[in-house]
């Protein structure tokens, strides 16, 4: 008898012969990310070890709080617009429900249901099943309250460093509307529409900015403010021009500009800092950037 469209009945943590998954709620039985119809979701499958023979060394869970999985395609450079990749970050949009599972052949566990992360994606170098490098999608997938990830890998670093580009992230008023309200919401808000303003300013002299995200060789995850790619400058944005917020800033900005390769460095707040703070970034060959009325200034 075939299961209801609309009724989910596995368990979180329920060990199942995949064959049989597939068999009552669709999808193929060998792939990686499945669309299963009969279920209005998109399976993915982790299986450590077997993945590691297609190059798919960024899974696992991250220190971001995320489980990264790679995406579709066994050969040549993985594609967003195109099978599984294209389910995933369908779901965005049409109500798709996101299933993780890790297997062990011949059976699978759910781990529950999950969410694509802002950003969804980063891009990263792998080989493939013939050795050959190429690009791949690594998307990241935040847990729910219906999840378990108790029995996730953790992300493992390769002993390396690498930087990866991606779109700034642009939030929403209403995003913040179902967040308790908290100095640390409030900095964080700033921040973002800081950065965003800055960007903003900055295309209308035909720069193209974006955000780095810096995979360090512990396994852990950097993620900078943005990224001047028309100049190769990385710049750390603050809600406030403070003393504390400055110092901060600069250890941090210094700390992403070991990982992050650029041409100059700075820090970006919504007013002049003071000028002994100044001075303190000028010393570090650190540029000043604040708001202005009509735009932002600059001061190195």
């Amino acid at each position: 008898m075939l299961a209801s469209m609309s009724t989910w009945d596995i368990a979180v943590g329920e060990t199942l012969v995949r064959r049989d998954l597939h068999l009552r709620w669709g999808g193929a039985w060998y792939g990686g990310m499945e669309p299963a119809p009969k279920a209005k979701s998109v399976f993915l499958f982790t299986e450590p070890q077997a993945g590691k023979s297609y190059g798919y060394q960024y899974d696992g869970f991250d220190s971001d709080g995320t489980f990264h999985y790679t995406g579709d395609g066994q050969v040549g450079d993985q594609d967003p617009a195109s099978g599984g990749n294209r389910s995933l970050l369908a779901t965005v949009d049409n109500g798709r429900a996101v299933r993780l599972f890790r297997s062990e052949s011949p059976n699978t566990t759910y781990l529950g249901r999950f969410v694509l992360a802002d950003p969804p994606y980063y891009t990263a170098t792998a080989r493939d099943r013939e050795g050959a490098l190429r690009t791949v999608l690594v998307f990241r997938l935040a847990p729910t309250a219906d999840s378990d990830t108790s029995i996730l890998e953790p992300r493992g670093g390769d002993g390396t460093a690498t930087a990866a580009e991606i779109p700034l992230e642009r939030l929403t008023v209403e995003s913040y509307l179902a967040i308790r309200a908290s100095a640390t919401v409030r900095a964080t808000r700033r921040e973002a529409e800081l950065v965003l303003a800055y960007a903003d300013w900055l295309t209308t002299f035909g720069h193209l900015t974006v955000r780095q995200l810096v995979r360090l060789p512990d396994g852990g995850s950097l993620y900078t403010d943005a990224y001047d790619k028309t100049t190769g400058q990385l710049v750390e944005a603050k809600g406030s021009s403070g003393r504390k917020s400055v110092r901060q800033a600069l250890g941090q900005i210094l700390d992403y500009g070991r990982f992050v390769e650029h041409a100059s460095l700075a820090i970006l707040t919504p007013d002049r800092p003071a000028e002994d703070l100044v001075s303190l970034l000028r010393s570090q060959a650190i540029a000043a950037i604040w708001r202005t009325p009509t735009g932002f200034e600059r001061s190195l």
